[in-house]
């Protein structure tokens, strides 16, 4: 497991699933949106993960996903920490910071904050 940068989180995190893909300089990649804060979110990629340098610690990302209203929201982020998931390797988990939030996300997450119950 390789975690580098760990902070302390300013916000809280809520578990929601979204459909979502991350799009690096070589490829595109699925998964899903596994819990969310108003400064980032967990992501499970999918997709199998076959060059180690890929979601580097500091690596910026965009990020592509629908919400429920139908509307697509794309930020860019920037990769905090990863995970390679057992048994098989390669796939990942990945710790995203949220480096210029959309508008449309500020507006999806605000609910999901009251009514969370963590």
């Amino acid at each position: 497991m390789l975690r580098q940068g760990i902070e302390k989180r300013l916000s809280r995190r809520v578990h929601i699933r979204l459909e979502a893909y991350v799009l690096t300089d070589q490829k595109t990649y699925t998964g899903q949106i596994q819990n969310v804060s108003k400064d980032g979110f967990e992501y499970l990629i999918d997709s199998s993960v076959t060059d180690p340098d890929v979601f580097r610690y500091g690596q910026t990302v965009e990020f592509c996903f629908q919400v429920p209203t139908g509307e697509v929201i794309n930020m860019f982020c920037t990769v905090m920490w990863r995970s390679n998931n057992l048994p098989d390797e390669k796939s990942l988990t990945i710790g995203m910071k949220i480096a210029e939030p959309s508008p449309k996300f500020k507006y999806l997450i605000e609910p999901l904050q009251i009514v969370s119950v963590n």
